[in-house]
């Protein structure tokens, strides 16, 4: 039997008194599960690329008019994220050994509403020293707006706020402006 029909049997027998007091149905409960798992790894996959320093797929986790709003300032569309990553970052070389970061993300609080949802997390990004040793560089909380496009979520808005060191992402910083491609 496959896993959904196994999932969707437990489901429906762990939720009697839901269905007879009009709360979700077993068929509403596995999509929000689906869509939270779907979230979950479109988020993980964003630290993935950065450590990889793979900024089209980065950039394509963005919806077409989704934003990045962070230390480098503001940046709309795909095209002027991958840009704002290659002109700070540069272009990335083959192979693990030239990763320079990690990202450890925790797990992300999430509400769906429909075909948008929001998520916050934390992360803590290490750094490689000069001596090859992992060092912390920052730690912070990411605020997502995200928005399902043909049945894919997309980072709609993305918000990186600096706890250690602080920074407030929403703060313009001297200089920063909206930047599109």
């Amino acid at each position: 039997m496959p896993v959904r029909s196994l999932a969707m049997l437990a489901l429906m027998a762990l939720t009697p008194a839901a269905a007879q007091t009009g709360g979700p149905t077993p068929e509403q409960r596995m999509e929000r599960m689906e869509d939270e798992s779907a979230i979950r790894r479109l988020l993980i996959l964003y630290g993935t690329h950065l450590d990889a320093r793979d900024f089209a797929a980065y950039a394509a986790l963005f919806a077409p008019e989704g934003e990045w709003v962070g230390g480098f300032g503001r940046f709309r569309g795909p095209a002027a994220i991958q840009a704002m990553l290659e002109k700070n970052y540069g272009t990335a070389k083959p192979g693990p050994a030239e990763r320079t970061s990690q990202h450890f993300l925790s797990e992300p609080l999430i509400e769906i509403e429909g075909d948008r949802a929001h998520a916050v997390s934390h992360y803590l990004l290490l750094n490689r020293s000069e001596d090859d040793r992992p060092v912390p560089l920052r730690s912070g909380r990411y605020e997502d707006d995200l928005i399902r496009i043909d049945g894919t979520w997309k980072i709609a808005r993305r918000v990186t706020h600096g706890v250690i060191p602080y920074r407030d992402g929403n703060a313009a910083s001297a200089g920063q402006q909206e930047k599109k491609p």
